[in-house]
């Protein structure tokens, strides 16, 4: 037999062989699995349980432990990487920025925004924003960047918290894992990588990535038609898809052991709604932390509600939003519904405690474009440029006192506006600070200094009408209704620093009121008198009247002359910013033109207590004053806020009012 016959016989008894194997191997898989085709998926052994929360994606490059914060990124500028941190620089204006993903996304957006602030008000100062920020970050751990990065000898100007959801997700979470609601994203995940798990941890995310890769060769190899190729194909990904159902359930049974390091101490809490209510009241203790730490550091602190499309009314969703961005069944969307009314619910005591809190959640209410990217929350460029845009324009009065700081207008001044410290010789007042809020619904009580013993005596309010009718028969003899109440009874509480009660007013409208304490037997501890509750809507024509004009100064308050008056704004204020005496010194161009008893002084003393001058509404303080109409007119005006033997907390000087 030639040479080409041999090749040629045995080339075809090779390819009969082979035929015949392949032939073999197509009916033992019609016979396996019912089907001729030599390919096909995952069994449903792939399937017998859901992939699990890979444990090692955690410890990708970009995501590291930390022993105070959880975890941080290995990104440049993050807290991790920003050591040591930076002091504060002469031609710098330094931002912390915290939060999770969405101050994640917003952060180039707002350096950018700041970067054409301080080009239009400030060229030779340059902001920074370090990135506190993390993906899936929560609260604690913003406030442990910031304490940490301040005690290792940092320095800011600001310190802005844009968060909200995170706080509420990733606790619920935790809850339902059965691990300590308030500790970092994952953390069961992450701390468990001990011994016999690691070991598991690390043979399932193998076989997960071999199974990837059989499922990929199966459908782009040239033999992909092959039924011996198949067969083999799935013989292997069914024995890896057995191995993973076995490792899952291993790790499931590890899982389901309490252990204190993974599981951290035992939740007291029994259900989810208590949970929600919960992390929201820590959501607020920790921006109330965050806002003592920037006191301390002299920083400003501002903390932002992050918007989210699943807030009723916050914004018109466009057609690729309802399509990309909007889900009836993306777990955000009950966190949002159930959780920002509580969050939202605490804006009142944010103020009230000198924060300078907002509610972002608005600020798409007239932007019908698309500006949400997912289900979750995240924001495409557009919506990161407005996001951005809003932070800045409500930082301005912060960023332009830093600008234009002055030695007497220390932040730490600025700071005791919102909490004075009393000295034992020179109290910060007799009683406590009264003052009209609530859409003078409510009165307020707040004393700085704050023990016990304070809130013992009874508390009396007499009322005076506008009209006696209005009062109840057998008090209109009197001409005023009279209540006496506990500091208890008013809601009383203690917050640290400072002790704060409010009482309901009758809906009459009201001509004067009378208040203070009294011991039995004694006499009055204190009293103040109060005249007419504030006019609202004067108080919001004011403040319409002033859209678009500039403040004449800006410090603690902005300063406006209108109408010949001089008008105190304070866009985000608390019963708390009002509670020190205001002062007013006015220079008149002729001596002359001052009564007698005051030529000598050389000046005018307008001081007055905010209440009789004006009112909280909408979050916002506004007083007017209306200034002397000398006939030589006015040289000049000191103005500002004041604590007995404390001195100024602010103060600014106005040239020649207009």
């Amino acid at each position: 037999m030639s040479f080409r016959r041999k090749i040629f016989y045995y080339g075809f008894m090779l390819a009969l062989t082979l035929l015949a194997i392949e032939g073999m191997a197509r009916l033992a898989y019609y016979a396996a699995y019912g089907s001729e085709d030599g390919g096909g998926g995952l069994t449903e052994l792939d399937n017998l349980t859901p992939p699990p929360i890979d444990y090692l994606d955690d410890f990708a490059p970009a995501r590291i432990r930390h022993p105070f914060y959880g975890f941080v990124h290995d990104w440049p500028g993050s807290a991790l990487n920003a050591m040591p941190p930076r002091p504060r620089q002469a031609d710098t204006v330094v931002i912390g920025l915290l939060g999770g993903s969405v101050a994640v996304g917003v952060q180039p957006y707002l350096q950018a925004a700041l970067n054409r602030w301080f080009a239009a008000n400030s060229p030779s100062r340059q902001p920074v924003v370090l990135n506190w920020h993390s993906w899936g970050g929560s609260q604690p751990q913003g406030t442990m960047v910031a304490a940490n990065t301040l005690l290792l000898g940092g320095e800011v100007d600001l310190i802005v918290n844009l968060d909200g959801l995170n706080e509420l997700g990733n606790s619920l979470g935790a809850f339902g894992s059965g691990v300590f609601p308030f500790f970092p994203k994952h953390w069961n995940n992450q701390e468990s990588l001990i011994g016999r798990e690691l070991l598991l941890a690390g043979q399932l995310r193998i076989l997960r990535r071999e199974q990837a890769r059989l499922t990929a060769v199966r459908e782009t190899s040239p033999l992909r038609w092959s039924a011996l190729f198949g067969l083999a194909n799935r013989w292997r990904r069914e024995r890896n898809a057995a191995a993973i159902v076995r490792l899952n359930r291993q790790l499931a049974a590890i899982e389901s052991r309490y252990n204190l390091e993974k599981h951290g101490p035992r939740i007291w809490l029994d259900s989810a709604e208590k949970m929600q209510q919960e992390a929201a009241r820590f959501w607020y203790r920790s921006s109330l932390m965050l806002a003592r730490l920037a006191e301390l550091a002299g920083a400003d602190y501002y903390h932002f509600l992050q918007p989210n499309q699943y807030v009723p009314d916050s914004k018109p969703l466009s057609p690729e939003e309802r399509e990309q961005a909007w889900s009836a069944g993306a777990p955000e969307k009950p966190l949002v519904e159930q959780g920002y009314p509580l969050l939202q619910e605490f804006r009142r005591d944010s103020q009230n405690q000198g924060i300078a809190y907002f509610d972002l959640t608005g600020i798409f209410a007239d932007h019908s474009e698309t500006l949400y990217k997912d289900t979750c929350c995240h924001l495409n460029e557009r919506g990161n440029e407005l996001l951005a845009a809003e932070m800045v324009r409500l930082l301005e009065p912060a960023l332009l006192r830093r600008i234009n700081a002055r030695p007497e207008e220390s932040v730490s001044a600025l700071a005791a506006a919102r909490r004075p410290a009393p000295s034992p010789a020179h109290p910060a007042a007799p009683g406590f600070q009264v003052s009209v809020s609530g859409e003078g619904k409510e009165l307020r009580y707040v004393r700085a200094g704050c023990a016990p013993g304070d809130t013992e005596p009874v508390f009396f309010l007499n009322i005076i009408p506008e009209e006696v009718a209005d009062l109840p028969p057998d008090r209109q003899e009197y001409g005023f209704a009279k209540r006496d109440f506990s500091f208890a009874a008013a809601g009383g509480r203690f917050e640290r620093w400072q002790c704060t009660a409010q009482i309901r007013l009758p809906d009459y409208p009201i001509k004067e009121m009378q208040t203070g304490q009294y011991a039995p037997g004694q006499g009055d501890v204190w009293s103040v008198r109060l005249i007419a509750a504030p006019d609202y809507d004067q108080l919001r024509a004011d403040y319409a009247g002033l859209a678009g004009v500039q403040p004449v100064a800006r410090d603690y308050f902005d300063l406006y002359i209108q109408d010949y008056r001089l008008i105190y704004l304070r866009e985000t204020c608390a019963a708390a910013d009002t509670a020190a005496y205001f002062f007013l010194h006015i220079i008149p161009e002729d001596i002359a033109d001052l009564p007698e008893h005051r030529r000598d002084a050389g000046f005018a003393h307008g001081g007055f207590a905010f209440a009789r001058q004006g009112g909280l509404f909408d979050g916002k303080c506004l007083a007017a004053v209306a200034l002397p109409d000398y006939p030589g007119g006015i040289k000049e005006m000191r103005t500002g806020q004041f604590v007995p033997g404390q001195g100024d907390l602010w103060s600014v000087r106005l040239m020649a009012a207009p």
